[in-house]
């Protein structure tokens, strides 16, 4: 039987695109173009899957996540977001979303996240049957003890899930043998001083919970092997009731999900560090269009001297793109700084040449004061070149956005020294400051500008640009700070260390 999956967006246009996909591969698709349509939906339907919208007009995706979570826990929840919404989206997952998924939509990622919440199902399905299954045995032990004996340890102790049975001061009556080879013996001892160390019950212990309403409950929670280790394991519980119907004891069943974890932070890891390359290699193009400006200008003009500049940079460009490249081959490992000196008045050179074109088609006027020739910093180039790139392409962009207004479009950018530059001190930094006049930032989101996927450019921002460059500018130990007023700048202030 095919599975449903009810799809929650106010943008039709997405839900028909989705339902198409879904449909294609196999599921019972319905839609709703709201959370409030969708409750309802919920109720009448009851879907394996919910894909909802974070932002929605009325009822948020949030809220009804929190819905879906208390009325129908078993319902999995996928959470699609905007790059804007990383704090909302990581809140969906502390309210047990199974995922989140980011717009525009990729099929892949999806298909991923379909099958994360499909296995959940799976698996909840298979841990039910398997604890219906456990209790009769257990039930079958209490009422015929003697005739079901043999069978119930082998299966007790066979079970691959970390079994106790406990009273009701939480005090572990038996155990079987996956649980002792992890924990020890623990006769006398109570389920929290075991799990935890604790001298008191754990808040919002699933055990307590079934002894007040016979229920089966589940929790995630980390505990402490014997060796010292702490994992995090799914906890869930079942009844064991008296002739009469009370429950006598619960049986708690415990499985070890650390390694599911770590996957999915080694794949979020991988995914953002595929990114960051991404960015880098855009910043690297965006050289090698400065350096074909040169080579094509000096070509028109016969200046040899303008294509041999030209011809440079696209060499470096080259050599940069072969180190990024083996930075993706080894992407398991942390990039170690490739420290060199550098000339400021080069480094200066190259950034503005880089952006050259781009800035003359917009009709900026670049106003530099930077030191002469000969001022040598340390840096690994490669690193922090897009860094720059970055915050001198968001000042471009900045600028463009009020060209309407009839501004003079200015980008200026400033070096300061300290003092005793070359006595080799620690203590010596030089500031970088990169300021326009173009449309200015909102006091608050200046505080948001080094999010991960933050972006005020809509769908032509991704988002990745400053959080790289901060990340660039903590790596060489140093410090990025923006200030800005709507309307009238925007100054960012890089301070670096000389050596």
């Amino acid at each position: 039987m095919a599975m449903k999956v009810l799809i929650v967006d106010d943008e039709e246009g997405i839900r028909k695109v989705l339902g198409i996909s879904l449909a294609d591969v196999g599921y019972e698709v319905h839609t709703a173009e709201d959370g409030r349509v969708a409750v309802q939906a919920v109720k009448r339907l009851l879907p394996d899957i919910v894909l909802t919208d974070i932002r929605m007009p009325g009822m948020n995706g949030i809220d009804l996540l929190g819905f879906i979570k208390e009325k129908f826990p078993d319902i999995e929840v996928i959470m699609i977001t905007g790059h804007g919404d990383l704090r909302l989206a990581i809140e969906s997952l502390k309210m047990d979303a199974v995922d989140f998924i980011t717009k525009p939509i990729n099929n892949d990622i999806l298909e991923i996240a379909l099958k994360r919440a499909t296995d959940r199902i799976e698996t909840r399905k298979k841990i039910g049957q398997y604890t219906r299954n456990l209790e009769g045995l257990v039930k079958e032990k209490t009422c015929r003890l003697e005739r079901s004996e043999k069978r119930y340890i082998q299966l007790f102790n066979e079970s691959p899930s970390l079994i106790t049975i406990q009273d009701r001061g939480f005090q572990i009556i038996e155990s079987n043998n996956r649980f002792k080879e992890q924990f020890g013996e623990s006769p006398g001892l109570c389920c929290y001083q075991v799990y935890k160390k604790l001298s008191n019950p754990c808040s919002g212990c699933p055990v307590e919970k079934t002894f007040v309403d016979g229920k089966t409950h589940v929790a995630e929670m980390d505990v402490r092997l014997k060796d010292g280790s702490t994992r995090n394991f799914l906890v869930q519980t079942a009844a064991i009731t008296d002739p009469d119907g009370r429950v006598e004891h619960v049986m708690e069943m415990s499985t070890d999900v650390t390694m599911i974890h770590e996957l999915q932070d080694h794949l979020a890891a991988l995914g953002l560090h595929i990114s960051s390359i991404s960015h880098g290699i855009k910043g690297l193009l965006t050289g090698l269009d400065g350096g074909d400006y040169l080579i094509s200008t000096g070509i028109k003009k016969n200046d040899t001297d303008l294509v041999a500049d030209g011809w440079e940079i696209v060499k470096e460009k080259i050599s940069m793109v072969r180190k990024m490249v083996l930075d993706i081959l080894f992407h398991s490992k942390d990039r170690t700084l490739d420290i060199s000196s550098v000339d400021v008045f080069d480094f200066i050179q190259e950034l503005t040449t880089t952006l050259d074109p781009k800035m003359k088609k917009a009709g900026i006027v670049l106003t530099l004061n930077i030191p002469k020739p000969g001022t040598q910093i340390s840096m690994d180039k490669t690193i922090l070149l897009p860094a720059f790139l970055a915050i001198l392409e968001n000042a471009i962009d900045a600028c463009v956005a009020v060209k309407k207004i009839k501004k003079h479009l200015e980008i200026k950018i400033d070096v300061i020294l300290t003092e005793n530059l070359m006595d080799n001190s620690m203590d010596n930094r030089i500031e970088f400051k990169i300021r326009d006049n173009g449309k200015g930032l909102a006091r608050a989101f200046q505080e948001e500008v080094f999010s991960l996927f933050y972006s005020d450019k809509g769908n032509k921002g991704t988002g990745l640009g400053l959080f790289i460059a901060q990340r660039a500018v903590k790596q060489h130990k140093g410090i990025i700070k923006v200030d800005s007023n709507p309307g009238e700048y925007t100054e960012f202030t890089i301070s670096l260390p000389v050596h």
